[in-house]
């Protein structure tokens, strides 16, 4: 027996020692800079992805290595818009990792957002396409804004400013948070909620559930296991992590299956009763959906389920995370604030013209500007978005990727790049202004260059299918809320903000604290509303 553990103990160290050899020195990859660690294991990167800093400590390798970094024997990782171009154009000979796969719950559990299959991701974005089109989203304002107003009315009635004094202090994030949420749920759906109204509310719960869910799974897509725990899932893991997930996305679970199972019952009555259709929210169409193969309902119970997990997830939480960075941005830049606020509050006369338009959409060119700046400085995935190289491989900034390496851009980083946005830590929304004023000089060409570089909802065919209705509901929230209150960061406070002790990368007060866990996970600022005085 003792020969057996020394053989065994024997075989595993000469087999660490030729691993780390060829990693180091033979592999295709050998000559990309890097940490020495991160070039034989991916164990760092899966203690950052746990400690949920990986996008600060990716950076922190981009200062020391350059441009072009190994985060991992198989992983390599660039610093330049020229990268992101060659991996997410269409034509890029890449595909997404395995890293999406470990988010699935199960077989059935596959979204738009998760699956690696080039072709279920085609046909399902295709279908997701009937959602959001020019006329659902025009429809989709007069929903945001009645959710708007009624939000308003809660924090300008608040305690504390009934006179038009300041309300008492509160973390804006659950404001915005409960909000957007609402609004998804009615577009969704067509489902009342209510969280964002005072007082105790059991729905209050299952928007809480996206930072359970995140940070749970993150860690896994990261792991060094990431290749055995796919294999492993449909042999008997996946009831193994039923045990150990959170209650809270149990319960997340357990209330999607409920509204979908209500919607797919009045969906088949209806259709039986060839009753009326009458309004036309997201689960109708997905409902409708016809596949073009075989004439059948494009989605079963489980798709369905999974496809409404994501409007809820996704398209709730990186929305309402957005918003709250901007303000913490807006707070903590007096300039920026009085000047977007002026600009909102001589473009519209009352806040009932603040809709969907193109006074908005297009004619706010600061609100515009500023949302982007958000987007730059807060992105709301930080990390990259990982794609895996298929046969024949693909040259990224002189880099040769053999098939199967994981490359990746990570938005953190690249939207702090030095060499593109010059003041790169600095809240400057006019950057992405052209203007030939000497205070605020930016060329065509340079705001070009910027706007070129920053891709928030992605590029290729990978984007965004809810972009536009994202940009609406931002737009609207903003707007209306800058137009009737006025914000301010509640004296001595600092939640959310950067600070010495959280060391390199994330000292400087005035910009956002961020944790990364695939999506941006944000708290704060604490703020102060009152009625506009002027």
């Amino acid at each position: 027996m003792g020969y057996l553990i020394l053989i065994a103990t024997g075989s595993l160290l000469s087999y660490l020692v030729a691993t780390t050899i060829h990693n180091l020195f033979f592999h295709p990859l050998a000559n990309v800079p890097g940490p020495f660690l991160c070039r034989i294991s991916s164990l760092p990167s899966f203690y950052h992805a746990v400690k949920r800093d990986r996008h600060i400590w990716l950076w922190q390798q981009f200062q020391i290595y350059g441009g072009k970094i190994r985060a991992a024997p198989n992983i390599v990782l660039f610093n330049s818009p020229s990268a992101y171009n060659s991996i997410f154009s269409h034509k890029a000979n890449v595909k997404r990792s395995k890293f999406y796969d470990a988010w699935s719950r199960n077989a059935e559990d596959v979204n738009t957002l998760q699956t690696s299959s080039v072709e279920i991701h085609a046909r399902r974005r295709r279908l997701l396409n009937l959602v959001f089109t020019d006329h659902s989203i025009k429809a989709a304002s007069a929903f945001i804004v009645g959710h708007v107003d009624r939000c308003h009315d809660i924090l300008v009635n608040s305690k504390g400013n009934e006179n038009g004094d300041w309300s008492q202090p509160q973390d804006i994030s659950p404001v915005f948070m409960y909000l957007v949420f609402d609004i998804m749920m009615d577009l969704s759906f067509g489902a009342t909620m209510n969280t964002k109204e005072p007082g105790e509310n059991p729905f209050k719960k299952v928007p809480l559930a996206f930072d359970s869910f995140v940070t749970f799974n993150n860690p896994i897509a990261k792991s060094p296991l990431l290749d055995f725990l796919i294999w492993a899932k449909p042999r008997g893991l996946e009831q193994l992590l039923e045990f150990v997930i959170p209650t809270t996305i149990k319960e997340h679970y357990a209330f999607v299956e409920d509204m979908v199972t209500k919607r797919l019952e009045e969906h088949r009555k209806r259709e039986a009763e060839k009753a009326p259709i009458g309004r036309e929210d997201m689960l109708h169409f997905l409902c409708s959906a016809r596949d073009p193969d075989t004439g059948g309902p494009a989605f079963d119970r489980g798709e369905l389920r999974s496809e409404a997990s994501l409007l809820i997830m996704a398209g709730s939480d990186t929305t309402s995370i957005t918003i709250s960075s901007l303000f913490f941005y807006l707070v903590h830049n007096e300039r920026a604030y009085l000047k977007l606020v002026k600009e909102i509050r001589e473009t519209f006369a009352k806040p009932e013209d603040i809709v969907y338009g193109p006074t908005l959409l297009s004619g706010c060119k600061y609100l515009r500007a500023c949302i982007d700046e958000t987007f730059r400085l807060s992105p709301a995935g930080p990390s990259e978005l990982p794609r895996e190289v298929l046969p024949g491989g693909i040259n990224i900034d002189g880099v040769y990727c053999p098939a199967g390496t994981i490359v990746g851009t990570p938005n953190w980083a690249l939207n702090r790049n030095e060499e593109v946005y010059g003041d790169a830590f600095t809240f400057r929304p006019e950057r992405f202004i052209v203007s030939d004023e000497l205070k605020t000089l930016n060329t065509k060409e340079s705001v070009r260059e910027v706007k070129h570089a920053l891709h928030s909802f992605l590029k290729g065919p990978g984007d965004c299918a809810g972009q536009r209705l994202a940009m609406l509901m931002m737009s609207i929230i903003v707007a209306r809320t800058l137009w009737r209150m006025d914000v301010r960061l509640a004296p001595g406070t600092d939640l959310g903000a950067g600070n010495a002790k959280l060391g390199w990368g994330s000292r400087d007060p005035r910009q956002q604290v961020v944790q990364d866990s695939y999506i941006a996970l944000v708290h704060g600022p604490v703020v102060q509303f009152r009625a506009r005085q002027a």
